[in-house]
């Protein structure tokens, strides 16, 4: 008997699922690096560890992207998710000491090599000319995970930490530097926006997994329930933003547009990177909120949640310019003003800031929905030429 002929899938199929589990306990593992340390080093390297996760699976995720859900396809996903769990595991501890750095940076190389060999097979790059299969996007990140290496083996501290930037950097700029390479690719308008709003679900996940863990260990008060409340309509409201419309967007852009890899590239690569990054600062700083809400925070977990919020919008207004040519004033004006609170955050309780931050985006939400409703243009913060 031979094994049936499948044909390229339109959706997500069940390997990629379960590629996508493990990624949720390295998203879980990354957000309690600065809860642990309560320092904005430790932010700055969950930020490192997230950019790392996050472009290891994007590039899982275009390189299964369009190819036959067959065993071989299944048995790529399963090593791909291998690498990424022992990521995850040793994600805490990639700053200190040598052992656990060099097995995360070995993994993020044999990860690295596996697509780099996947996408050069594939033929992706084919039409970007005739060293396309050889230099490409890949190629450059695969060049970044041989740097990890090397801060895997420098001394802890400004030497490692210099290397894991210009890493993370030169991996977030192969894409615009080989953006005709990219350009070249044929991507589909269906699976890719399904994709990427996985990973969104999976960031909002984080934050109902970190608050609910955090209130199951505490004795909870009155004003500690309403806090864990508050948390729940805040990821109602922020799931709003992006699959209420936001989604939608997405899809009819990769649609309509003549390139599609120039979408790829700067809305769901790069745009979605700063929603997730601002998801998982969410969750932090809700995490903290649940044990004294009445508390005026005083380390850099208390800024955490309106940076987050604003990071959040913010990613919206870069998205929708790259997609339609200018942002709406409405999630424009309330990144800002979530900018501001941020620099607020010593002076008030983080109920307070929590309720603040909850019924600015819920006002957001309400504006948007009556706009839409009422058959109202959105107000643009500038016109797009015609």
């Amino acid at each position: 008997m031979t094994e049936p002929r499948h044909e390229a899938h339109e959706r997500a199929s069940w390997a990629e699922l379960f590629f996508d589990l493990v990624l949720v306990f390295a998203v879980t593992q990354a957000a309690h690096v600065p809860v642990a340390e309560q320092s904005w080093a430790a932010v700055g390297q969950t930020v490192l560890l997230l950019a790392i996760m996050w472009w290891s699976w994007v590039g899982t995720t275009l390189t299964v992207h369009g190819v036959e859900d067959s065993n071989s396809q299944r048995i790529f996903l399963f090593a791909c998710g291998l690498c990424v769990f022992v990521i995850a595991i040793t994600a805490p501890h990639a700053f200190t000491g040598y052992g656990q750095p060099m097995l995360l940076a070995v993994a993020h190389l044999v990860l690295r090599l596996l697509l780099w060999d996947a996408v050069r097979r594939k033929g992706a790059f084919a039409q970007a000319g005739t060293l396309g299969n050889w230099i490409n996007p890949y190629t450059v990140t695969l060049i970044s995970a041989l740097l990890l290496v090397g801060a895997a083996a420098a001394p802890a501290g400004g030497i490692r930490n210099g290397l894991w930037i210009i890493a993370v950097l030169l991996a977030f700029g192969g894409p615009a530097l080989l953006a005709r390479r990219l350009g070249a690719v044929q991507f589909g308008a269906t699976h890719l926006p399904e994709r990427f709003g996985t990973f969104v679900i999976i960031a909002l996940g984080e934050m109902v997994a970190s608050v609910g863990s955090a209130a199951a260990e505490s004795q909870l008060g009155v004003v500690s329930w309403g806090s864990v409340v508050l948390t729940f309509v805040l990821g109602c409201g922020l799931w709003w933003l992006y699959f209420a419309y936001g989604f939608s967007a997405v899809e009819h852009s990769l649609r309509t547009n003549q390139v599609r890899g120039g979408v790829v590239r700067d809305v769901l690569s790069y745009g979605h990177l700063l929603l997730v990054v601002g998801l998982v600062l969410v969750a932090v700083g809700a995490r903290t909120m649940v044990g004294a809400p009445t508390a005026i925070p005083h380390g850099v977990t208390g800024y955490l949640l309106p940076m987050g919020a604003a990071l959040y919008v913010s990613a919206f207004c870069f998205t929708r310019w790259r997609m339609f040519g200018a942002p709406t004033v409405g999630r424009t004006s309330t990144a800002l003003v979530l900018a501001a609170l941020a620099a607020a955050a010593p002076l008030l309780p983080e109920i307070v800031m929590l309720s603040l931050v909850t019924a600015i985006l819920l006002a957001l939400n309400g504006y948007e929905h009556w706009t839409v409703a009422t058959g109202r243009p959105l107000v643009l913060l500038r016109r797009p030429a015609i």
